[in-house]
């Protein structure tokens, strides 16, 4: 029995066309300077078909017609958006093991907290770690369950690979009450890995920044120092706990930098050579977002303004002279950057309406694509010729950065193409699209 309704599937594709088409010729008319209203665009008609096309999906998987479901129902996002929110969760994309193999958690901040790998053979889930991260330079990957985090190197499909080093829970939450005996963290937390915003292995396994709800913390060897917020605040503004909003934090690829910031704070950089934290002026509102560049020579630091931000590029060679001018160069004036990646063409920043901006050294827009849910995640396959996006929508988009042109239902101004997606909905097993 044919899982494919073919009238369903015209109306769903000839919509999708046409609304890719209306969207495009609207972001290029703004492009050029004209002043436009989105009221103008006809609203994406394919909602009302959205159950069916959902149930298509699940049966196209179930038979594995997936090369034939993804020619007659192209994959898309905001048609989806009035019927099956409340199934959406975060997906976490933390990097890719090799050409194929991507590494993703979804449940963040649950009981339900999994880490997954996927690649061409399928998808394994492994219940026994709820959260994941990797080193700066994609080689070794901290996995966390309710006992600790484990650093592995090199990891297969399997999440099996050399055991560089162990952290349990007990002697983290001990070391951090020694250090803060009279206030609330991560140390008083039941479950610290549903707490876990990120985590970034570096220095051989024997460091590692963990940031959560509860604040930003440097383990090294068996130490652990909280970096934000700063001890200080805490005892001026006598705050009785750790917690934190919109904190982030990055680490440079020759571990030498750490940048990190919270919604009440400037942007920081610490020196961990000369031991020395530096303090930067924000250009928008509220820190929201760090990323180092591939080289270990430039930070660029996201500051967000509800739903858009502006962007600065730090040299940090010249930190030392500079820190009190604040005359960094912005890169974006535009977007609320949540996740953001460098590839050979720039660097790549996701934002808060679902789209991707990749701007140049310049501070240039290479080209722009819409996924369709704001972006949540971001990582590059080892050649930089794919891109992994994960998104707060349910969705694990992997991208085509190579293609020579983008598809009839693509969104943007450059040539990225979809290959795939997988959705990865709460109350629902898997699929692929």
């Amino acid at each position: 029995m044919s899982w494919l309704k073919e009238d369903i599937a015209e109306t769903w594709r000839s919509e999708g066309k046409r609304y890719a088409k209306d969207v495009n010729a609207f972001v290029r008319r703004g492009m050029a300077g004209e002043q436009m209203d989105e009221s103008e665009l006809e609203a994406d008609g394919r909602a009302s078909i959205s159950t069916e096309v959902w149930n298509m999906v699940k049966q196209a998987n179930l038979q594995g017609d997936l090369e034939r479901l993804r020619l007659e129902l192209p994959a898309a996002t905001w048609p989806l958006n009035e019927n099956f929110q409340s199934s959406m969760q975060a997906v976490r994309v933390v990097g890719y093991l090799d050409a194929e193999t991507i590494v993703f958690t979804i449940g963040t901040f649950t009981e339900n907290g999994c880490v997954y790998t996927a690649d061409q053979d399928g998808w394994l889930p492994f219940s026994e770690y709820t959260f994941a991260g990797c080193s700066p330079d994609g080689v070794d990957y901290a996995l966390a369950g309710s006992e600790g985090i484990r650093i592995i190197r090199q990891p297969d499909r399997h999440l099996v690979g050399q055991e560089i080093a162990v952290y349990r829970w007990e002697d983290i939450q001990s070391s951090i009450q020694k250090a803060l005996p009279r206030i609330e963290s991560l140390a008083d937390c039941e479950h610290p890995e549903r707490t876990l915003e990120g985590l970034i292995p570096f220095n051989d396994g024997k460091s590692v920044l963990i940031f959560s709800n509860y604040g930003i913390y440097l383990l090294e060897q068996d130490q652990v120092s909280l970096l934000h917020p700063d001890l200080a605040e805490i005892e001026e503004y006598e705050l009785e706990d750790t917690q934190i909003d919109m904190g982030h934090a990055a680490v440079s690829r020759d571990g030498r930098w750490i940048a990190y910031g919270s919604q009440v704070s400037n942007h920081m950089v610490l020196d961990r050579k000369q031991n020395k934290t530096y303090s930067l002026y924000p250009e928008s509102s509220y820190p929201h977002y760090a990323v180092f560049t591939t080289d270990s020579s430039k930070v660029w630091f996201n500051a967000c303004h509800f739903y858009n931000g502006a962007t600065i590029q730090v040299q940090l060679e010249t930190i030392d002279s500079n820190e009190s001018k604040e005359d960094w160069p912005v890169m974006d004036e535009n977007a609320r950057v949540y996740a953001a990646v460098e590839t050979d063409a720039g660097m790549v920043l996701g934002d808060a309406y679902g789209y991707l901006y990749c701007v140049n050294v310049d501070g240039k827009e290479v080209w722009r694509h819409c996924v369709g849910s704001t972006i949540y995640s971001l990582a590059s396959s080892p050649d930089q010729s794919k891109l992994a996006v994960g998104t707060f929508g349910g969705m694990l988009h992997v991208l085509d950065l190579h293609s020579q042109e983008m598809d009839k239902y693509g969104i943007g101004t450059g040539t990225i193409r979809e290959l795939e997606r997988y959705v990865l909905w709460r109350g629902e097993e898997p699929v692929r699209w």
